[in-house]
């Protein structure tokens, strides 16, 4: 049985350094510590994350979560508006939310500062709040992604052993795609876990699944990650339950196996993913299914940078997904996505040298996606 203890922090929020260009998240937020799903290939139960010992047992519910959230945007000089990821780390919709609310609390203050959402998670238990998501997408933009990593309800047992089975996973794309189409929702298949779903026909099926449940996009990127406390948790629960997938583990990661401490490859070998990436993407797009999320779109200064930045940022991660070089347009989106006044502006005073490093070529590209009518004023320093 799981025990809750209620701790107070100071801070709720966490400002990234780069806009998450998978999901377009500025900032992340996790209204608990510790997950009751306790799915065995959960990063979080790695050391870097600082979780409970007993991580799906020892639940944290942080105190008033919405109270520090509330203070922390009323207050802000430099924050602006842009999407709040929240159950990166733990899920916001695991069965402690059903008593404590923390989500919803946090839910209702960004909607208060017009602050855009892109909920993940697991659960069913977010149809809750489709009132406060509905109205989050009319003011601003909202997204729920819902994970999936098997459709399988035996393998899901074994992954994702106290979590909602697939079919009730999908249900809630369902229900959101037609009782809330303004917010966004979708399949995360991530992390993609060797050995189990990864399969053509199984990656077909989740395509298929996609589609007919009204998602609005499938999201992938990897495989799924090995370190420290969380390799070792999950490897000792395949040698249990799957013996037969041990060597496969020990090909695609390159260790041997000790009881003890996991060394090994933090991800599987990049054959393996650059086969995977190719066969997801043939599948998703013979299916018309999106692997990208389109993305918020302030109304300030900051949207045609963002339109821009979209696009190469799209641009960047599907060269990684396949092998090529990806990160002049990954460090050119990202520099537009943080400059503090219109690229236009820019372009029209000649100031490169705010965009580090740029190339010729991408000058010309920014100069040709520039909005129409957007013209560079007669006698300005642009180039080329």
């Amino acid at each position: 049985m799981p025990t809750f203890t209620v701790k107070s922090y100071q801070t709720i929020l966490n400002k990234l350094k780069i806009i998450d260009h998978w999901f377009w998240c500025r900032y992340t937020l996790n209204p608990y510590n510790g997950c009751q799903f306790g799915c065995i290939y959960c990063d979080a139960r790695s050391e870097r994350y600082h979780m409970p010992a007993d991580f799906e047992n020892q639940i944290i519910i942080k105190e008033k979560p919405w109270e520090l959230l509330d203070r922390r945007l009323s207050r802000a000089r430099t924050l602006r508006p842009d999407v709040v990821g929240m159950g990166g780390v733990t899920d916001s919709y695991q069965p402690a939310e059903s008593k404590f609310r923390n989500t919803r609390g946090c839910l209702q203050v960004l909607l208060k500062h017009r602050y855009p959402v892109h909920i993940f998670t697991k659960s069913h238990r977010v149809l809750e709040d489709l009132d406060l998501l509905r109205e989050i997408a009319k003011e601003s933009w909202a997204a729920v992604s819902v994970t999936l990593t098997t459709l399988d309800p035996q393998l899901a047992g074994f992954l994702d052993k106290k979590a909602p089975p697939p079919a009730k996973r999908l249900a809630v794309i369902r229900q959101i795609s037609r009782e809330a189409p303004e917010v966004k929702t979708g399949i995360l298949m991530m992390p993609m876990i060797p050995g189990f779903g990864d399969g053509e026909e199984a990656l077909r099926r989740m395509a298929d699944a996609a589609v007919e449940n009204g998602a609005n996009y499938l999201l992938f990127g990897g495989g799924m990650t090995l370190r420290d406390q969380q390799g070792l948790w999950f490897l000792r629960n395949l040698r249990e339950k799957f013996p037969e997938k041990m060597p496969l583990y020990e090909t695609l990661y390159q260790f041997r196996y000790d009881p003890d401490r996991y060394e090994g490859r933090y991800g599987p070998r990049g054959d393996y993913l650059l086969e995977k990436h190719r066969l997801i993407l043939d599948i998703c797009k013979a299916a018309g299914l999106p692997v990208r999320l389109p993305r918020f779109l302030p109304d300030d200064f900051r949207r045609d940078n963002y339109r821009l930045a979209e696009k190469l940022l799209n641009a960047a991660y599907l060269r990684q997904t396949l092998g090529k070089p990806w990160e002049a347009p990954f460090w050119l989106g990202h520099h537009l996505e943080n400059l503090d006044e219109p690229i236009a502006d820019i372009v029209s005073r000649g100031d490169w040298h705010k965009l580090p490093g740029i190339e010729e070529k991408f000058r010309t590209w920014i100069i040709t996606h520039l909005p129409a009518g957007m013209a560079i004023r007669p006698g300005s320093r642009q180039s080329p």
